[in-house]
């Protein structure tokens, strides 16, 4: 960034000289945006070398002049819907959510999630109720890192707050979380090794061999004896600090099983219920078996809720896949 330069002396001429050429070459440069600057004055446009890209003041928010004009848009609509300012250039985090499972069955939606093989949709809980892993396999002993939500308050005043922590297991043996929680979606293998066999996160209940008995208690699986080392769980849950703007995803039907599938994304609001929150996505093992989905607009998610993608397909045990991604917009 060019600087004017300073008089020496009383050399009044050479400095004037300097100074002309030093206006002339940063007449055209914005200000450089430093940590002091506040966006107050709406049309404020400044220079942020941090993301290489000019900024404008607008509601009292930074807003890169490149931004894409559907996240913007989305930005405003929440502003206007629910009365929160929010900015993606704040939170600078995107989330990429994937399911998948072999047991989606006939004429049951099912969430598209691992421990399908179980129960198809998770039984949600209203308090920190989820608070014990352990393994099918006596060897187990690798560290997990378990990511999901706490809950605080009750029913439409339920909130979220986000959770990341580690867990290493012993085996067939409980395993108590340090951090009970309301939702968990991921949890992989953070050191240690591979798994042997499956992983369970759960509400402490009774097992057998590391495997809940009660099998609606179970809240994530990572099937460690089909080699994996992440959960693959459809579905995930915002905090009170974020909304999603989901900009597409992809599905897929295997040919395992020779099926139909009918795809749907759903978004429930604390308190209320599971509703659609895009159209029906018809898929055939044997005709089109993929789809790649772009939203334009972006589809908008509310701080606090829980989104899930559930199939109903035309035969038992089809193996269907999923993969959502969204920009996550913090409240600020």
């Amino acid at each position: 960034m060019s600087r004017v330069p300073l008089p020496l002396g009383n050399d009044w001429k050479t400095w004037a000289r300097q100074l002309t050429v030093g206006l002339g070459s940063a007449i055209d440069n914005l200000r450089w945006k430093v940590s002091e600057d506040r966006p107050a004055q709406n049309g404020t446009l400044l220079w942020d070398e941090t993301i290489k890209d000019p900024v404008v003041a607008v509601d009292g928010n930074w807003r890169p002049m490149s931004m894409d004009f559907d996240v913007y848009l989305a930005e405003q609509i929440i502003k206007d819907t629910y009365g929160d300012t929010v900015s993606v250039m704040e939170k600078k985090k995107t989330l990429t959510k994937f399911g998948r499972t072999d047991y989606a069955d006939a004429n049951i939606w099912t969430t598209v999630w691992e421990t399908a093989q179980d129960d198809p949709n998770e039984t949600y809980v209203t308090t920190n109720a989820i608070d014990t892993i352990s393994s099918s396999n006596s060897g187990d002993t690798v560290v997990m890192n378990i990511e999901g939500h706490t809950v605080t308050g009750t029913g439409s005043s339920s909130q979220f707050t986000f959770v990341s922590q580690s867990a290493t297991l012993n085996g067939q043996n409980k395993v108590v979380l340090t951090t009970p929680l309301a939702r968990v979606s991921r949890a992989y293998v953070e050191s240690g090794g591979s798994l042997a066999g499956d992983v369970y996160v759960y509400e402490d209940t009774a097992i057998t061999s590391g495997k809940p008995t009660t099998t609606t208690t179970i809240h994530l699986t990572v099937l460690g004896t089909e080699g994996r080392t992440q959960s693959f769980k459809g579905a995930t849950t915002l905090s009170n600090t974020d909304y999603g703007i989901i900009t597409g995803g992809y599905v897929a039907v295997g040919k395992k099983t020779s099926s139909s599938v009918g795809f749907q994304m759903e978004v429930r609001q604390p308190g209320g219920v599971f509703r659609p929150a895009s159209g029906r996505i018809a898929l055939n093992s044997s005709g089109q078996p993929t789809a790649q989905i772009l939203f334009q607009p972006y589809v908008i998610l509310p701080k606090n809720c829980d989104i899930r993608i559930v199939v109903n397909a035309g035969a038992n045990s089809t193996e269907v896949d999923c993969t959502f991604q969204m920009y996550l917009a913090k409240v600020i």
